[in-house]
């Protein structure tokens, strides 16, 4: 699985980069998103759900918020 830290970025630049990090695996590959952003939870599940990607999971702990991607 891969990993993206994206702590200290805000949207839209937390979900561009996810984006861009999508595009480079393969499907069914899973992706780990990390961000401090709040916002990054809607706006992530929303762009996944209208391009068919799943969220497996998602985790705050310590001011964090852990995005786990599945690549369809």
């Amino acid at each position: 699985m891969e990993c993206l830290d994206l702590s200290g970025k805000v949207c839209p630049f937390v979900l561009f980069y996810t984006k861009k990090r999508l595009e480079t695996i393969v499907p069914d590959e899973k992706l780990e998103v990390i961000t401090d952003d709040p916002t990054a939870k809607e706006t992530i599940s929303g762009w996944c759900g209208t391009h068919r990607h799943e969220i497996l999971k998602i985790e705050e702990y310590g001011g964090k918020i852990k995005i786990t991607i599945k690549r369809h």
